[in-house]
C-alpha cells in the first residue's frame, strides 16, 4: 500500500459494499484516521437504496490487528485526549450498526483487540475455521475497548470473559462459533465469498422489514451500552496515562 492510498477501501460486489480495511503490511492495524475513512464509508452507503448489504474484511487474509501501537490512541487535547481514538471508534462502531441493511463481519487470520471490538459490532460473522480471536489488552498495560468487556460478559459469563480478557487467551474460531461469536464458519481463504453468499440470502427480504428488525435487536443493547461507553473511555485514558508516566520513569 502506497502512502497516499485509502485506509479503508470500497469495492462494489453487485448491490454489497465490501469495506477492505486497508493496511495489509501492518495487518489493518486500526489508526485514528482509519475509523474516519470508515465512518465516512458508511455515512455514504447508509443514504444508498441501492446497497443490500455491507461487507467488513481485512486485506492480505488477515482482518485486524486491533488498534495500532505505533500511533497510539491519543488524539486532541482535551482531558479525553490519551483514549481520542477510543472514543472515536465507539462512535463509528454505533455508526456501523445503525446501518439499515445487513452488515457481515468476514474474518481471515484473526481479529484481535479492537478488531475483535470491530467483528462484532457487525450483525454477522463469517470466519475462517483456522481464524483465531484474541484481546491481549492486559498484556499491553491497557484496558479492553470497543464495548469488548461488555460484549464477552454479556454472551460469554464472567468466568469465560475474564479468561479471554485477563489472561489474553486465544479463541478459536470454531469455539467461537459453538459460543455465538461467529454466525457461519468457512474454508481458509473464502470467508468473503460467504459473506457474500449470507447477503444474497437475505437479499431477497422485504428492506423495511430488515431496517426495523435490526433497530430492535440493536435497541436491546443500546443503553446498556450507552451507560457502558463513558466509562470504558475513562478507563482508558487513566490506562494511557499510567503509561505514559512508567515510560517517563524509565526514561529518567
Amino acid at each position: 500500500m502506497t502512502a497516499d492510498a485509502p485506509l479503508v477501501l470500497r469495492e462494489d460486489r453487485g448491490a454489497v459494499a465490501l469495506l477492505w480495511l486497508n493496511r495489509a503490511a501492518q495487518r489493518n492495524a486500526l489508526r485514528y484516521e482509519s475509523w474516519t475513512e470508515l465512518s465516512e464509508h458508511l455515512a455514504v452507503l447508509a443514504e444508498d437504496p441501492d446497497v443490500r448489504g455491507v461487507v467488513v474484511a481485512g486485506a492480505g487474509g488477515f482482518f485486524s490487528a486491533g488498534g495500532d501501537l505505533k500511533t497510539g490512541p491519543a488524539h486532541g487535547a482535551g482531558p479525553l485526549g490519551p483514549a481520542g481514538r477510543v472514543e472515536h471508534a465507539q462512535r463509528v462502531m454505533e455508526q456501523l450498526k445503525a446501518v439499515p441493511v445487513p452488515t457481515v463481519a468476514a474474518v481471515e487470520g484473526a481479529a484481535v483487540g479492537l478488531g475483535w471490538s470491530l467483528a462484532l459490532a457487525c450483525d454477522l460473522v463469517v470466519a475462517a475455521s483456522d481464524a483465531f480471536f484474541s484481546a491481549p489488552f492486559v498484556a499491553r498495560a491497557v484496558v479492553p475497548d470497543g464495548g469488548l468487556a461488555w460484549r464477552l460478559t454479556h454472551q460469554l459469563g464472567r468466568q469465560r470473559a475474564s479468561a479471554l480478557l485477563l489472561r489474553g487467551s486465544r479463541l478459536a474460531a470454531p469455539d467461537a462459533a459453538q459460543a455465538g461469536l461467529v454466525t457461519e464458519l468457512a474454508e481458509l481463504g473464502s470467508a468473503v465469498e460467504v459473506a457474500l453468499a449470507l447477503l444474497d440470502e437475505l437479499a431477497s427480504a422485504d428492506a423495511g422489514a430488515v431496517e426495523m428488525t435490526k433497530r430492535l435487536i440493536n435497541s436491546v443493547e443500546a443503553a446498556q451500552l450507552a451507560a457502558f461507553h463513558p466509562l470504558e473511555l475513562a478507563m482508558a485514558t487513566v490506562a494511557q496515562q499510567r503509561s505514559a508516566s512508567a515510560a517517563a520513569r524509565d526514561r529518567w
